[in-house]
């Protein structure tokens, strides 16, 4: 049965993505009070919190109703785990089950039943089939070893079957393995595939030729895109998520920013409290409308992106953000009150080439950190040169110390250069 409904999902998704805007948004509508009235009548903790706050299942018939619930933290869901988060009647040992990478703190384990898991994956395939991704491909991904999974029995004939490359190999052994495999996509992490193609660049190796390139978990910016569409001479295509609710936003061919996915999840952006305008930063608050093993009811991940009203000319109804910023705690404040996004370190620290490697991170209001792996020709003028490139760019008034390290490790398999331990009001 299971999958007779992965391809019936996938059937549907595929040809939702093309009705009215409006026609989704009443599909979203109803998937909504479906699960708040689940929610409410089988997860003790948001029964709970609606209560809290006088809120039945019948008082929210709109997302904009959505505004009259509290807004659920991962620190909640860890405290309640698992008998106030999940469903009445489910079995954890016969779901499946994943981690988010607990970088902000302890993991959170992430529960999804058959029938929603199912689900997931279609909404996880719609983006990569619409842009230009067939069943037969050969599909390298380069993950964390936490998510390489036995293939299915579909996969071992080579339909829709992922060649798992671990992201903690090195680049020179993922270019052995990616050369031997020859994939027609190449999927992965921004930083990894960023890290790749500047390796393939310095050995001159021209043998990996994917046709279509997917990036995702991490901010991609405009100059890291150039840079690997240059080298793998094939377009990079951006999707946006989070462990807890999946895919939830991607590209499409058009690059007109990243279509929602309304028919699985509500994204609300809230700025002082309030839903921003098209156009306006927001922190991003989730409501997931397929996971009823583990609902994320006003979920903050600490995302933050921008919606948009603007209409993609691919036709499609889902709508758009406009643009995905990253994580909350990439963003920076000067004790003058400027906000500064992670796209800027690019633009400061990569002119300096002498640098092999950085990690920016801000301790206090007025101090920043940044950490330096020594590329070739590093001497102490590129210690001065850092220090005085961010004081012009960002303010007279932050201290910055610079320290070299042999490796910037990762977290959760992940490059994240960019960090700030200091709250910022949205």
């Amino acid at each position: 049965m299971s999958n007779l409904r992965k391809i019936w999902y996938l059937h549907k998704v595929m040809k939702q993505q093309w009705l009215k805007t409006s026609e989704l948004e009443e599909i979203q509508r109803k998937m909504l009070r479906a699960i708040i009235k689940h929610a409410y009548e089988n997860v003790p903790f948001y029964h709970r919190k609606f209560r809290s706050v006088g809120i039945r299942p019948d008082d929210i018939k709109t997302v904009d109703d959505l505004k009259k619930i509290p807004i659920t933290t991962k620190q909640e869901l860890r405290d309640n785990f698992p008998d106030g988060v999940i469903a009445k009647g489910v079995d954890i040992n016969k779901c499946h089950t994943s981690t988010t990478s607990g970088s902000t703190g302890k993991p959170l384990l992430v529960v999804y039943g058959e029938k929603d898991d199912d689900y997931e994956k279609a909404i996880a395939l719609r983006p990569n089939l619409s842009c230009g991704q067939k069943i037969r491909d050969k599909w390298a991904v380069i993950t964390s070893p936490k998510h390489i999974k036995p293939k299915k029995w579909f996969q071992r004939l080579r339909i829709f079957a992922p060649e798992y490359i671990s992201v903690y190999d090195s680049a020179k052994e993922q270019i052995s393995i990616l050369e031997k495999f020859q994939p027609d996509v190449l999927d992965g992490y921004a930083s990894s595939i960023y890290l790749l193609a500047r390796e393939i660049e310095r050995t001159g190796n021209d043998k990996i030729r994917p046709r279509i390139i997917f990036t995702t978990a991490e901010l991609l910016t405009e100059d890291m895109r150039k840079y690997i569409e240059s080298v793998f001479r094939a377009p990079v295509y951006d999707q946006f998520g989070c462990v807890e609710l999946a895919r939830t936003a991607w590209e499409c061919p058009e690059h007109c920013g990243y279509h929602i996915d309304v028919d699985a999840v509500v994204m609300e952006f809230i700025k002082d409290g309030e839903q921003a305008a098209s156009g306006e930063r927001g922190e991003i608050v989730y409501t997931g409308l397929y996971n009823y093993s583990m609902p994320f009811i006003r979920y903050a991940v600490g995302d933050v992106g921008i919606p948009s009203d603007e209409k993609c000319p691919c036709g499609r109804g889902l709508p758009l953000m406009k643009v995905v910023e990253g994580r909350k705690d990439v963003f920076m404040k000067t004790p003058s009150g400027k906000i500064i996004p992670p796209i800027i370190w690019p633009v400061i620290m990569e002119r300096i080439t002498t640098i092999n490697q950085y990690k920016i991170i801000q301790e206090k209001i007025d101090l920043i950190k940044v950490q330096i792996v020594k590329g070739k020709g590093f001497s102490e003028e590129t210690c001065s040169r850092v220090k005085r490139d961010i004081k012009n760019a960002l303010g007279e008034d932050l201290h910055i110390e610079v320290e070299i390290v042999d490796k910037i490790p990762r977290e959760a398999g992940k490059v994240r250069s960019v960090v700030s331990k200091i709250k910022i009001k949205w």
